[in-house]
């Protein structure tokens, strides 16, 4: 009776040191991946930049960091940082923009804000430069934890391949 009674306190510790094991180790691992989804490597300046030294456009030109919000109208508390880069010609819509949300659940409120720029410029482009236009009209939004890039022009799918590898 009494090795029974040990033998089931002995298996009830068993199986709460394994529930507490396992809750443990799902909130080490919670923990991690949300630092390592947040953790922001490079600043958006240091991405566009990477992406301007090897694909080397030669029509874009930096935009200041207080003449950004001419261009995005985006609302405080989304972006903790950005880097923008326009076309030096005002025949071209190319654009190369990136952003660090302050919180990933901010995106949507920054796709907004990018898709009311985006809007607002293919307008003034839509029968002035028909090729601009469509080129806005298929600008490449592309999301990697915190960061957003956007890019407008013909090498989008080649500055999205530079900012995944960047962050890979």
């Amino acid at each position: 009776m009494n090795s029974e009674r040990s033998r089931k306190k002995w298996i009830m510790f068993t199986v709460i040191t394994l529930i507490c094991t396992i809750a443990v180790l799902l909130g080490a691992f919670l923990v991690i991946h949300d630092v390592r989804e947040n953790y922001a490597r490079y600043t958006p300046d240091q991405i566009t930049q990477r992406i301007m030294t090897e694909l080397e456009p030669k029509d874009l030109v930096k935009v200041e960091p207080g003449q950004i919000s001419k261009h995005y109208d985006i609302p405080d508390g989304v972006v903790e940082a950005s880097s923008l880069y326009m076309s030096k010609s005002s025949e071209s819509a190319s654009e190369l923009a990136c952003f660090l949300l302050t919180y990933p659940s901010q995106y949507s409120r920054l796709q907004q804000a990018i898709n009311a720029h985006i809007n607002a410029k293919a307008a003034g482009f839509k029968s002035l430069n028909p090729a601009q236009y469509n080129a806005l009209k298929n600008v490449l939004i592309t999301r990697k934890g915190r960061y957003v890039l956007v890019s407008v022009g013909s090498v989008t799918a080649a500055e999205e391949k530079v900012f995944l590898d960047l962050l890979n």
